[in-house]
């Protein structure tokens, strides 16, 4: 596949996939400002609005513009905002892969969000974008985390020793991976 020609939305059950604009750049503030997602993310959040506004262009815009993945706003059909983001970087084309990124406002934790909406980026991935793999880098202190990504398919690879550093603290990252024919198995 070579690239896509627009931004696609997704729609589920009880979800819209939109993408994320620059009429968005508060709720990156705000959202990636939350203790729950800084220590999910292993990222801290952007001291003020400005460099949210960096941020934002590097790693929502940036992978869609430079034809190397996609980062979609979750929006739950009955209400009006977005509760979370979740899209494929680093999507290597001639190699069909990518890695999964997700983050999700913790009042809307353990009501099946995630699951459906990664449900359908992973369809998407598969069918549109050509995927064979799709990765996920995950803190290991991130439980939660891997067991959402266990629940969809996803196998332990191994685990990736002090590959990241947060707050001072070396952190292993676990490595797990979803091969087009394990999903389609499902």
């Amino acid at each position: 596949m070579e690239s896509l020609k627009s931004f696609p939305t997704l729609e589920t059950d009880n979800l819209v996939l939109r993408e994320l604009t620059q009429n968005d750049i508060e709720f990156y503030f705000q959202h990636y400002n939350k203790p729950e997602i800084v220590i999910g993310t292993c990222f801290p959040g952007p001291a003020n609005i400005d460099i949210a506004r960096r941020e934002f262009e590097r790693f929502i815009r940036g992978p869609w513009v430079n034809n190397s993945g996609l980062r979609w706003g979750i929006m739950v059909k009955t209400e009006s905002k977005l509760v979370g983001t979740c899209g494929f970087y680093d999507w290597i084309h001639e190699a069909q892969r990518a890695e999964i990124g997700y983050d999700l406002d913790p009042t809307y934790w353990g009501k099946g969000i995630m699951t459906e909406a990664l449900t359908a980026i992973i369809k998407y991935g598969t069918e549109k974008m050509s995927l064979n793999r799709i990765q996920a880098i995950i803190d290991s202190y991130n439980e939660r985390s891997m067991r959402l990504v266990e629940r969809l398919g996803f196998k332990k690879e191994g685990v990736l020793r002090q590959r990241s550093i947060f707050n001072g603290e070396f952190r292993d990252d676990v490595c797990f991976s979803l091969l087009r024919k394990d999903w389609l198995k499902r």
